[in-house]
């Protein structure tokens, strides 16, 4: 099912600040490797997952650069062992050969998983799920050992996979609670503080690692809900509404999409969620009253694994993710493992079986072969989530944009910005890609006498962004605009003007190591070399592997 993904290029959804544009990716040393672990320098978009940036790292030095076949096959080898420790897990869990076969062969090809192995930046799920599911098997091993000393060292290997899930991701903070479902599967006798206080080491360590998460989240702004400014009770029901949906598309997984951007206003359906909710925990009561573990177990282990990412706190551009259930779902896969296990007792009853768990293994198959193709590259991906959000959101004909843009289609790429503008016309990000655009087409030397009229097309849209919401925009993105205006400036050789912006964006970002070269182009073209050379110095500070600029300065002296 998965040989497809091996074929597919990397996508621009955070692929690029993950691997492709990451600065400690850019040369392999000990100080960039340092610095992935660094809880400051580390962080990707606020997320602190340091393991799989360094298997980015390792694969790089494999390959000399980043190969998207070579990634794409480590995601997938990845994903197979987490399949296998699903598989010794459900065994460990006494279900049969045959159960524990097929719940593991449905956690490997549910459609669902694909987001996760399909795309290279989430690494991060199938890297923290082969050590998450390998901590509870031999968890398992550990209730059922009797002798003091390998108790002992099940327990520091145990610890040892957690400290290895929580540098993958933070989802693993969940380990202690999945422990406590096993507990109640295996119905062990201690009590309930005992259960608690048994996992100690393990609770600490999701607090160390969940407060560390929380900090660059907030440090990064992910956590800020600047642009929805949805109040506490819109965010319970769209936590309901979005745990109703998750269990819906565990049979059903229709639509799956890249995106699911919050809409507003708030349809009646996610207000109406906490209704199901209840009664989904009325039933759960039921079956708890019966007495019912297998049920209980997968509600358990689905619940304690989702709940923190049903983004009652917002963080993300969308309220369901298909990646989040990568974990959660083994709980309901675990149920279903279990139910054949314990209907297949005849063999007219075990035939029946087959065929009811066959049809959906030959569906989800082959839903999951399709599925992938979405993943192929940036245009398929937008293209895709496009189909479902037609005009709502400007984001997927943005990001779509920029595909088109890096890969030279420049006129299409236009035609998608001018899309996003209708749909946000107060985006400054997207009047500065377009501006962008139009700069590229002009200096591509395939739109002869159209050159001036460009120019001046990218000087209306860095304007255009610089109008839109400047006193709410971040330094770095207002430097960015004010370098990008400079530039398109000079290129009509108005000097002055392209100073004055430059000058100001480095003041609003020192960092802003394209603001130095392209002032120092400036110098250059008016003739101040010392101050030029005195640019180039100054970037190579921030990337001072760049051979180009180098040998430019070496000529300006």
């Amino acid at each position: 099912c998965y040989i497809p993904s091996l074929s597919n290029k990397f996508v621009n959804w955070d692929d690029p600040p993950n691997f492709l544009e990451n600065p400690n990716l850019e040369v392999l040393n000990a100080e960039s490797l340092k610095n992935i672990f660094s809880i400051d320098k580390g962080a990707v978009i606020g997320n602190y997952n340091p393991l799989p940036i360094f298997t980015f790292y390792v694969e790089k030095w494999i390959a000399g650069d980043f190969d998207p076949t070579l990634m794409h096959t480590t995601n997938l080898l990845f994903h197979l062992l987490t399949v296998f420790f699903v598989f010794r897990l459900l065994l460990h869990m006494k279900i049969g050969m045959t159960g524990a076969f097929l719940g593991a062969l449905l956690f490997g090809i549910h459609p669902m998983r694909v987001e996760s192995v399909a795309w290279v930046t989430e690494r991060k799920d199938v890297l923290f799920a082969a050590f998450f599911f390998a901590a509870l098997m031999y968890y398992v091993r550990w209730i059922k050992t009797e002798d003091a000393a390998k108790r002992t060292q099940l327990y520091a290997l145990m610890l040892g996979l957690a400290v290895l899930a929580l540098f993958s991701k933070v989802q693993a903070v969940t380990l202690p609670l999945s422990m406590l479902a096993l507990d109640y599967w295996f119905r062990r006798k201690e009590s309930f503080v005992q259960l608690v206080l048994e996992k100690t080491p393990f609770w600490i360590l999701s607090l160390v690692f969940g407060l560390i998460n929380v900090y660059t989240l907030r440090a990064q702004g992910s956590t800020n809900d600047d642009v929805t400014n949805f109040n506490f009770l819109d965010r319970l029901c769209i936590g309901a509404y979005s745990y109703c949906v998750y269990l819906y598309k565990l049979v059903f997984p229709f639509p799956m999409s890249p995106l699911y951007p919050y809409p507003k206003p708030l349809p009646i359906t996610v207000y109406l969620a906490p209704l199901a909710i209840a009664g989904i925990a009325y039933g759960v009561w039921r079956l708890w009253k019966a007495d019912n573990r297998l049920a209980i177990f997968g509600v358990l282990f689905f619940t304690f694994n989702v709940m923190f990412l049903l983004q009652i706190v917002g963080a993300g551009q969308g309220y369901l993710a298909d990646r989040f259930t990568y974990v959660p779902y083994f709980g309901f896969f675990a149920v279903a493992a279990g139910l054949y296990d314990q209907y297949a007792s005849t063999q007219k009853t075990k035939s029946n079986l087959n065929l009811i768990f066959g049809a959906f293994l030959v569906v989800y198959g082959i839903w999951t072969v399709s599925q992938i193709g979405i993943w192929k590259n940036g245009e398929t991906l937008w293209s895709h989530v496009i189909k479902y959000e037609q005009k709502k959101s400007s984001l997927p004909y943005w990001n779509r944009g920029q595909y088109l843009r890096e890969q030279g289609f420049f006129d299409r790429a236009i035609v998608d910005y001018d899309q996003a503008v209708a749909i946000n016309p107060k985006d400054a990000e997207i009047y500065n890609s377009r501006g962008k655009t139009h700069f590229d087409m002009a200096m591509s030397g395939k739109y002869k006498a159209q050159e001036g009229t460009l120019v001046q097309k990218a000087v209306s849209d860095y304007t255009a962004a610089l109008a839109n919401g400047a006193d709410k925009m971040k330094p770095k993105t207002k430097s960015e605009i004010l370098v990008n205006r400079g530039v398109a400036m000079a290129a009509q050789n108005k000097f002055d003007a392209a100073l004055k912006d430059i000058n100001e964006g480095i003041a609003l970002d020192s960092t802003n190591k394209n603001g130095y070269f392209n002032r120092s182009l400036v110098y250059y073209n008016t003739q101040q070399y010392d101050k030029a050379i005195v640019d180039y110095t100054i970037y190579l500070r921030y990337d001072p592997n760049n051979a180009n600029v180098w040998y430019e300065k070496g000529m300006l002296l």
